[in-house]
């Protein structure tokens, strides 16, 4: 199988709440609402609120033309008015990029196209330069990220500890705000080749992440994606790729208008300079809904081997699981804040669906926005 098409369907994602909303009732299952209302309850008591909003976002990197601040200034402006205190990627944590390392051979794939050979090679020769482990390397960022202001000899040290730690997007930033003259000593010639590539990159963590963190001047990207899933997914994919490939319906899919509007939104805001359309409509109620209705049912009710297909859907909802854990701690960490999370846009339906159940979150939307300006704390 090919890298293309593993990652066409890593991406794929399917209904996870069908089962909650079809699933037979039974004694223990009578007494959810009871419990429901209590815990609604005590969210209700809590305050002051964390808001979250998802941001749902095609994967900008596959752009050829360069992209900065002013070609996404349409989209950058209302997030600015939204101030968010925290702000989250579709990247994987250094932690989980370190149990990938020291884990199964299955995540290998994950590591080679969601991290990259070349950073993990840059990552071991700074904890061999610092003589520090990954772990120590991560422990050693807490005291200058808790430091007011930072000297340049001291950024350019959290940027070669960021590394050692595999924390590329937390690197990438400092990067950014780094005085350059300070690098030339302090940091080697091929990592500073490496970062220069990565602030170029079109990715949405950079043109939107990073931007909007500096604008606002955070110190912190938080990485909350989460790949821990594909360990199991060789045998289910082996199982399902055939029938999938020869699915009408998935071929259907793949011609639809919900697969190709974003993408004709995409090239009409690379015409136009303005991105809001094509934001407006991933983060609307009629795109999530497609999601489910028109991506995710293909797993659900459609031509596709049952077994392997609801195989495919728990790995998807253990990811998003596994997302939503994250967010929660970027949530504990900002309490009373206001947290962004930049996501792929078929995520943000599973991950609301989750986030609404935790206790003292309140989700914001996106369109709130982009429609009008207004205090970000009109919706505290």
């Amino acid at each position: 199988m090919t890298i293309k098409a593993l990652l066409f369907l890593i991406c794929l994602s399917a209904a996870g709440i069908v089962h909650i909303t079809t699933a037979k009732a039974d004694p223990v299952a009578a007494q959810a609402p009871g419990a429901e209302h209590a815990l609604q309850r005590l969210s209700s008591k809590s305050q002051p609120k964390t808001q979250v909003m998802v941001l749902g976002s095609l994967h900008l990197s596959n752009i050829k033309q360069q992209l900065d601040s002013r070609s996404l200034s349409s989209i950058l402006e209302p997030l600015s008015r939204y101030q968010p205190t925290a702000i989250a990627v579709e990247s994987l944590r250094p932690e989980d990029i370190a149990t990938m390392i020291n884990g199964s051979g299955e995540y290998q794939t994950v590591l080679d196209h969601f991290v990259g050979q070349r950073f993990l090679a840059l990552a071991i020769k700074e904890q061999q330069e610092l003589q520090l482990s990954a772990q120590k390397a991560l422990e050693s960022l807490e005291p200058l990220l808790d430091k007011a202001s930072l000297e340049p000899v001291q950024r350019a040290r959290l940027i070669k500890l960021a590394v050692a730690a595999y924390h590329k997007e937390l690197a990438l930033l400092h990067w950014h705000y780094l005085d350059k003259t300070a690098a030339s000593t302090a940091i080697s010639t091929e990592l500073q080749h490496y970062l220069e590539q990565l602030a170029a990159s079109n990715n949405e963590k950079n043109t939107l992440g990073n931007n909007l963190a500096m604008a606002l001047k955070l110190k912190r990207i938080y990485p909350i994606d989460d790949h821990l899933d594909k360990d199991l997914y060789r045998p289910i994919e082996a199982r399902l790729l055939e029938s999938y490939n020869q699915s009408p319906h998935a071929a259907a899919l793949a011609k639809s208008d919900y697969i190709n509007k974003p993408q004709r939104l995409k090239t009409e805001a690379l015409e136009t300079g303005n991105w809001l359309p094509l934001f407006s409509w991933l983060n609307s109620q009629e795109y999530q809904t497609a999601v489910i209705d028109k991506e995710w049912s293909l797993f659900i009710d459609k031509d596709l081997p049952p077994d392997a297909a609801l195989s495919r859907v728990a790995l998807w909802e253990i990811r998003n699981l596994n997302m939503s854990s994250h967010i929660m701690r970027v949530v504990a960490a900002n309490p009373g804040g206001r947290v962004l999370v930049i996501v792929g846009a078929s995520h943000k339906v599973f991950l609301e669906q989750y986030l609404a159940n935790m206790l003292g979150v309140k989700l914001i939307q996106p369109q709130q926005y982009f429609t009008a300006p207004q205090s970000p704390h009109d919706n505290r």
